[in-house]
């Protein structure tokens, strides 16, 4: 890092660069995913979109690669990078909901937590991610699920504008009539385009919902898994499960858990969940009338720092078959004593394949997502827990839209190199990626966001 850079972005951003040494350095650096250990030479945080815009003309000026922090939750560890800057935007957490048009302008350092907080007050909400920490930038660029998706889409697809800062150091308003191609590829493939420090959300009414968890011991794993299936089949838009595989109570053990999701107030539904969710002995259950705000926070968080490794799929059905061999493999896994193995499944459909602009996504067409997640803190662990992660995958294989090792949800891959493969993006959007990066990006301040988007430039 040349010390002059250090220099100018202390002018620009004073009181908020830190280098090497810094007493908040370590703090700062550390990644969500413990597998990751980056040593960026400069960390910035700026407060609006002019400082980023100045950071991003310096940064260009020195020939220094940036990488764009929001949450910091991303498992391939892309929120850091190894002796460039990181521009951190942990300052820009800013909600404004406008209640009667229902939008919400959301700037790009924003958490879950914080963008369910303003627009609940107003009985309002939008498709967001479900630990609550998650950054809204990172999820939502990478296309975004969680209970909403089925009844109002993908994240993504609640987005009526971006504000940006691409290389070039422009500042940018994209919407679809405003730059229709970058539009496009910032739906599911935004990572690494440049800086959006703020978002406009189209917001929807979810006053109060049912929801909550059913648990049960794992050998009741075939009655519930078919019941699941079952449920989701002929299940309205406005109703998701997410079955999950996981250790649970105190102390955990290996369990299978429904957590249901209902925005709609038909209550032959609620009493449908009701009588397909007592298809085995419970050891748990807190299913009831509660607060959108209350089902976000149900799954908890995940501390920094724990090892990761993350194998998903996005699979056509969920045959018995199928599901037999996922129970079998997550029993093979870890349970306790600093290991964390989980399975969750997730039903898509409903909204999912009706947007209106289908962006780089390429599992609209799913029946389900299944992300086996490895959670470790013993290195010498590792090889151990990404073998579990992988077996994951390779049953999944033939029920999988693109076979195995395809990341379709860049959110849930684990290893760029994952998203180096046929049928992960059409060549036609790679093709697009470069000729946007080409353009907004000349001299490829922000880097390639993956292997996957490091196409050579026609000759």
């Amino acid at each position: 890092m040349n010390p002059s850079l250090a220099e100018r972005l202390e002018e620009l951003c004073p009181r908020r660069v830190v280098t090497t040494g810094h007493p908040r350095y370590d703090e700062l650096r550390g990644m969500f995913n413990g597998m990751h250990d980056r040593q960026p030479a400069v960390i910035c945080l700026p407060v609006d979109s002019r400082e980023i815009a100045a950071v991003v003309l310096a940064a260009r000026e020195a020939g220094t690669t940036v990488t764009v922090r929001g949450g910091g939750h991303n498992v391939a560890g892309s929120g850091s990078n190894d002796g460039g800057l990181v521009m951190d935007l942990k300052l820009m957490r800013g909600v404004t909901v406008d209640p009667v048009r229902a939008l919400a302008c959301v700037q790009g350092g924003a958490t879950w937590d914080d963008i369910d907080a303003a627009a609940a007050r107003y009985g309002l909400a939008t498709t967001g991610g479900t630990v609550g920490s998650t950054g809204v930038a990172g999820l939502t660029l990478g296309g975004g699920l969680g209970y909403l998706t089925r009844s109002l889409g993908l994240a993504c697809d609640r987005v009526e504008s971006y504000r940006m800062v691409t290389g070039d150091g422009r500042r940018r308003w994209i919407d679809a009539e405003h730059d229709a191609e970058l539009n496009r590829l910032l739906r599911g493939a935004g990572h690494g385009l440049g800086v959006v420090d703020e978002f406009t959300f189209r917001l929807a009414p979810v006053p109060r919902v049912y929801g909550g968890r059913f648990a049960y011991p794992l050998r009741y794993a075939t009655p519930v898994m078919a019941a699941f299936t079952e449920l989701m089949a002929d299940a309205p838009a406005d109703m998701t499960c997410l079955l999950m595989l996981e250790p649970w109570g105190d102390p955990a053990v290996r369990s299978v858990v429904a957590n249901v999701f209902y925005s709609g107030g038909d209550e032959a539904v609620v009493r449908r969940i009701e009588r397909m969710m007592a298809c085995a002995p419970l050891t748990g259950k807190d299913f009831g009338p509660r607060s959108y705000l209350s089902m976000q926070a149900s799954l908890g968080e995940t501390d920094f720092g724990l090892r990761h490794y993350w194998s998903t799929s996005s699979l056509t059905a969920l045959p018995g078959e199928l599901a037999e061999g996922l129970v079998d493999q997550y029993a093979s896994g870890g349970c306790g004593d600093g290991v964390e193995d989980t399975v969750i499944i997730t039903p898509l459909g409903g909204a999912v394949p009706d947007a209106e602009e289908p962006g780089a996504i390429t599992f609209r067409d799913a029946a389900y997502t299944v992300l086996a997640m490895a959670i470790w803190r013993d290195p010498a662990q590792d090889d151990a827990r990404r073998d579990w992660a992988r077996g994951i995958s390779r049953l999944t294989r033939p029920w999988s839209l693109h076979g195995e090792g395809h990341a379709d949800y860049v959110n849930y891959a684990s290893d760029p190199v994952d998203l180096d493969r046929p049928g992960r993006m059409a060549d036609d959007t790679s093709r697009s990626i470069q000729d946007v990066r080409r353009r907004v990006d000349p001299d490829g301040v922000f880097g390639p966001a993956h292997p996957a988007l490091s196409v050579p430039a026609p000759a």
